[in-house]
């Protein structure tokens, strides 16, 4: 015998409406908005607990997910905004633990003329520093390079000077690069070698031939020493070239006629 089925009095009729509410939404810029017009449609999902305010429910999810992605936009970037925002809003979406459907959602933004005008000057402003900090570092990168250069060769500073400034070259020119590297020395501890090559040089030009020639070996034992043998090498054969009263370079070429 066929039994009628017993209405499910647990389960209520599943309820929807509509969204249409504006309000304003942030931009990338504090104290510059949005306005933002939301419309879209609801309804319950099957539950035996329905949600109390399912409209609020829905318009809160809309809301959320629309304002998160605004708040990344300028005020003159409504257009792409609005995109992003109606791309996720556009598909139907079950709340997350809510017995609620935000059927579709659809998002207009609009910007006031001084939120806009505000955007614009803040682009500028940030172009402007970006390239005050890249023409900063240029030219602290230009000092280091130069700061390097003088200090392991002394000779170019000179030239450096010369190219530079030649109306400044005079007789005072010289204590004048002396001070300076000096200077530089006592804050770039690495240029000291500028210094110590001018008093190694100061030094040997008062010793003898056989005292010059005891410094070269000795220097070619420490750089042997120290895992430079190829300085090593060349050390021996500017000595062996200067005993020979030839220059170190011009060993091994051939006699021009």
């Amino acid at each position: 015998m066929h039994r009628p089925r017993r209405k499910n009095s647990g389960w209520p009729s599943p309820r929807a409406g509509t969204l249409d509410l504006t309000c304003p939404a942030p931009t990338s810029i504090p104290g510059y908005l949005f306005t933002l017009t939301l419309t879209g449609a609801w309804e319950d999902l099957p539950s035996p607990h329905p949600h109390h305010s399912p409209a609020e429910a829905a318009a809160d999810h809309a809301l959320t997910t629309a304002r998160d992605i605004t708040a990344d936009y300028l005020p003159h970037d409504a257009v792409p905004a609005t995109a992003r925002i109606n791309t996720l809003l556009g598909r139907p979406t079950d709340l997350p633990h809510l017995p609620v459907r935000l059927a579709w959602g659809h998002v207009h933004l609009t910007a006031e003329p001084d939120a806009i005008h505000a955007a614009q000057t803040h682009q500028r402003r940030q172009h402007e520093r970006e390239q005050r900090r890249l023409e900063h570092d240029r030219r602290l990168d230009e000092a280091r390079i130069l700061r390097d250069t003088l200090m392991s060769d002394p000779s170019l500073a000179l030239s450096y000077w010369f190219a530079t400034a030649p109306h400044s070259i005079d007789t005072d020119t010289l204590p004048r690069l002396e001070a300076l590297l000096n200077t530089a020395a006592a804050y770039a501890p690495q240029g000291q070698w500028a210094p110590l090559a001018r008093l190694l040089h100061t030094f040997s030009e008062r010793l003898t031939d056989e005292a010059k020639n005891h410094l070269i070996d000795t220097l070619a034992t420490l750089t042997d020493r120290y895992g430079q043998p190829d300085i090593t090498t060349d050390i021996q054969a500017m000595r062996t070239a200067t005993e020979a009263g030839t220059d170190p370079q011009d060993r091994g070429q051939p006699d021009r006629a």
